[in-house]
């Protein structure tokens, strides 16, 4: 059967799951208007136009990956949200790719079939490609460079240390809330290869890559910024109006400006005007004043941040959009934990995911919490659950036809 040679053929399974899931994107992409864009997504192309004009990042506080990105693709073929739509879809198509090697070094190539299988069609990935936001990228570029992490931990030779250095910096250039995995990742890679030299010199690289835009801030700010100052957004985080945001409920309607006017701070649009400096200074000292005047609020907050991150499905979403999640991401997530549990004689391998969904919710709880913030790493989640999926295949239904299928083997 050529369905059979097919799914047998590891090279001809990748070219399938490729071509599947860029179907699936273009199918999605191409309908939608170009005006049908989330109001970050302006700002993001914006910048972005400035940037391939010569005009420079100017005031912006985000982090340069996404933007420069955006801004190579205007300057070699204008502004088009078509264009980049599209090759959002040969991004999640690729991530696709690359979580099945991952997978497979992981695991088994069986475990990666269906890895790559049930990320092919995640829906969240396939929204956020019609969206000129950061997450199709980011999650390509973390994915890029967790594969890179395995294949130095295999053979720590120089170009995969310089590779995997690279990807670091360019996927923390993309957002910082990254960087603290790689240190992680460092100190994994030290362990795993036995030698320090390996994460040390992994670590100087991304130094490396981060300097240029490090030494751009500390020219433009007087000040040193290694990516991009987080107080902005710790302030509207850490005040009266973020406890509104955590405890509104859900609501059967995408959320909208009129829905998000009462988290913002009274003072909000006072500081976005400030010069970069001194607003920085401002919202830090804002923030820790708060904190320290209501310390049991920030703890309150941050358990909200914790249940809204790993939440199954969105809260602010129509109702088919809610099952749509709760028949994916809600059966992942479950299948996830057992997963891990099943894996833990994996350890040495797996840990370096569980660092990346522990370091990653950490963070991710000092600042309001939306879902597709934890999107970029739902394919390691993704993982663990085809871990499960296989191992209970494993154990009914080796003997059936399915298990002949995917030559599953005893013992793994």
């Amino acid at each position: 059967m050529i369905f059979e040679d097919i799914i047998k053929s590891e090279k001809k399974f990748i070219a399938l799951i490729f071509f599947f899931s860029l179907a699936i994107r273009l199918a999605y992409v191409i309908p939608l208007s170009p005006q049908q864009l989330s109001p970050d997504a302006y700002d993001y192309m914006n910048t972005a136009v400035k940037v391939s004009s010569g005009l420079g990042f100017g005031e912006t506080w985000r982090p340069p990956g996404y933007i420069g990105f955006l801004a190579v693709i205007f300057f070699l073929f204008g502004k088009s949200v078509m264009l980049v739509r599209i090759i959002h879809s040969l991004l999640g198509a690729a991530t696709c790719v690359i979580l099945f090697f991952t997978a497979k070094k992981i695991f088994s190539a069986n475990v990666a079939k269906i890895s790559a299988f049930l990320l092919s069609f995640y829906p969240y990935l396939i929204a956020y490609t019609g969206d000129l936001l950061s997450e199709t990228f980011f999650t390509f570029m973390i994915a890029v460079s967790v594969w890179a992490i395995y294949v130095c931990a295999e053979k720590p030779t120089f170009k995969n240390i310089a590779l995997t250095g690279i990807c670091f910096g360019l996927t923390g250039l993309t957002k910082s809330t990254i960087m603290p995995f790689f240190l992680f990742a460092c100190a994994w890679l030290w362990w795993n290869t036995k030698s320090f030299k390996t994460g040390f010199l992994v670590g100087i690289v991304t130094l490396l890559t981060l300097f240029p835009w490090s030494l751009r801030n500390r020219i433009y700010y007087k000040k040193v910024v290694p990516v991009s100052t987080p107080w902005l957004t710790f302030y509207g985080s850490s005040c009266d109006e973020a406890m509104y945001q955590e405890s509104r409920g859900g609501f059967d309607t995408p959320q909208t400006d009129e829905m998000n006017a009462p988290a913002i701070p009274s003072d909000w649009e006072y500081v976005m005007n400030l010069p970069p400096a001194e607003r920085d200074k401002i919202c830090k000292q804002k923030a820790f004043d708060w904190i320290s005047r209501n310390p049991d609020k920030f703890l309150w907050l941050m358990k909200k941040r914790f249940v809204h991150f790993w939440r199954l499905y969105p809260l602010m979403a129509y109702r088919w959009q809610k099952r749509v999640a709760m028949f994916t991401s809600g059966i992942y997530i479950p299948l996830c934990v057992f997963g891990i549990f099943l894996s833990l004689k994996k350890f040495k391998k797996t840990s370096l995911l569980l660092g990346l969904f522990i370091l990653y919710t950490a963070v991710h709880l000092f600042f309001v919490v939306v879902l597709r913030y934890r999107v970029p790493i739902d394919p390691y989640i993704i993982i663990f659950a085809s871990y499960s999926l296989y191992m209970i295949l494993d154990k009914f239904i080796r003997r059936s036809a399915i298990g002949r299928l995917l030559r599953m083997e005893p013992g793994l």
